[in-house]
């Protein structure tokens, strides 16, 4: 029963003309990539985690491998352009208790073929202030601008997949 279920769902992929974003994405970007980042002066950490994301999902989403600049079929620069925090909800005395962080992105890939193109991207995450401990509202923010940046990860990889289609 299980060879039936799984030859039925084989088939209808197949008959479909299904193919993964990382098809694309590859007639795009070609078999390797390098990653530049141009960092964000006032969120530095948070600059390197996003390249260290934006290289996980080259290797995961992409099926590509990194390369030196020079060996590379493609380079991505990324730019954490902006981070914006908007206080969204307040206790009773009126201070903050949760902001939301935005974070404005750019995204800017070269291949060998001569093709250029740039993205603009933003992507948001909701984070809870500590009045008691200032340190918990730094790691809560480092977060939620971690899991903004991830958002336009996503995006720019749903972008380069429909440039190759």
């Amino acid at each position: 029963m299980k060879k039936i279920i799984f030859i039925s769902v084989l088939i209808l992929l197949n008959a479909c003309g299904y193919l993964p974003a990382a098809y694309y994405a590859q007639k795009v970007l070609g078999d390797s990539i390098y990653v530049k980042l141009i960092v964000n002066l006032p969120n530095p950490e948070n600059s390197v985690q996003f390249k260290d994301s934006l290289n996980r999902a080259v290797i995961s989403r992409f099926q590509n491998r990194l390369a030196s600049q020079k060996e590379a079929d493609s380079i991505i620069t990324i730019e954490i352009t902006n981070v914006t925090d908007t206080s969204i909800a307040t206790n009773e005395q009126g201070f903050t208790t949760f902001y939301r962080a935005t974070v404005f992105v750019t995204f800017t890939y070269t291949n060998k073929k001569g093709v250029s193109k740039s993205f603009k991207n933003n992507g948001y995450y909701d984070y809870a202030v500590s009045l008691e401990n200032p340190l918990i509202t730094y790691d809560n923010r480092y977060y939620a601008i971690e899991q903004a940046t991830d958002q336009t990860i996503d995006k720019f990889i749903t972008q380069v997949s429909y440039q190759g289609k």
